[in-house]
């Protein structure tokens, strides 16, 4: 595994909803299991920075029984790591102390147990590598900038992804998964994109296209067919029975290779944590192919016990 190192705070204090101290990340050197099927989320929660919404996120975790979720909007400042009940959190926030943007990934204390490296990029952008059987896997969360925000803005963002990605090895798994703020619209197939998004397509919901074929990513959670219910990840203020208002603006990515691995993504609704988001939650499993190796070939050896009698090939 390509270990990508960046420099983080070291004197950051807890921010606000996370007692005790911060610690910065160590090695680990344990390797979590892959095989049997575990749970992946991401989820914008519009902010972990009031009194006890961490234990509400880490709560609803338990009640899913996920092992890794991703946090977007976190409103935590600076970036570091700390241990909250039995989970270990993640964060990446702006370093000027502002409870703005953020993102985070909360982990179970066996997934801690494997995390081999934690970069915290930027406010919007951090990977998460975990030491994993049969394979490593590499977690990018993101939370783009929303639609009213200039598309330089966004287009920095997916450069930001691309200088992590080209340093990760191509064999491993990679998970990108985050609030991109992006529509990519209902019926609109390729080799990367399913049709069962929701919606028209936006212009951010192009820049996500053109990003994922260069990459050679597929969008999971348009891959499955499900009632709308289970495909919009976020949801207006404004939203009513009579005026409904709903889009997939969050999504989880995964290499190609891998893309199989998924075997379910969907929301849940009924999570609750005083977000206009819910949570995008997959089913995750690794299946590597045998490969079939050639029978060398045999020998008749009594053959050896004539001198004169050469070994055919």
């Amino acid at each position: 595994m390509a270990i990508l190192t960046t420099k983080t705070n070291s004197g950051v204090s807890s921010p606000i909803g996370s007692p005790g101290r911060t610690v910065l990340s160590t090695p680990r050197y344990n390797k979590f299991k892959c095989r049997s099927k575990i749970k992946i989320c991401t989820w914008n929660v519009k902010t972990l920075s009031k009194a006890g919404k961490v234990h509400n996120a880490i709560k609803e975790m338990k009640r899913m029984n996920i092992e890794i979720m991703g946090i977007a909007e976190m409103r935590w400042p600076d970036s570091g790591e700390t241990q909250i009940e039995d989970h270990r959190v993640y964060y990446s926030g702006k370093n000027d102390g502002s409870h703005e943007h953020g993102v985070g990934v909360i982990v179970s204390s066996n997934v801690a147990k494997c995390v081999t490296n934690f970069s915290p990029i930027s406010e919007r952008v951090m990977l998460l590598q975990i030491q994993a059987n049969p394979i490593n896997v590499n977690i990018i969360q993101v939370y783009a900038p929303t639609a009213d925000k200039v598309d330089e803005e966004a287009i920095e963002l997916y450069q930001a992804i691309n200088k992590i990605t080209e340093k990760i090895p191509k064999h491993e798994v990679l998970i990108i998964m985050g609030d991109f703020n992006a529509k990519l619209g209902a019926g609109i197939k390729t080799q990367y994109i399913g049709a069962h998004g929701l919606g028209d397509r936006n212009e951010r919901g192009d820049l996500l296209e053109k990003f994922v074929e260069d990459s050679e990513l597929v969008v999971t959670n348009t891959f499955f067919q499900l009632p709308p219910r289970r495909l919009y990840t976020w949801k207006s203020p404004q939203d009513k029975p009579e005026k409904v208002t709903r889009n997939q603006i969050d999504y989880i990515l995964v290499n190609k290779r891998f893309r199989n691995s998924f075997t379910s993504v969907k929301t849940y609704p009924g999570a609750d944590i005083e977000s206009d988001h819910v949570p995008l939650v997959g089913v995750f499993r690794i299946k590597l192919k045998r490969i079939q190796k050639k029978k060398p070939q045999s020998f008749d050896m009594r053959l050896l016990k004539y001198q004169d009698t050469k070994i055919s090939r």
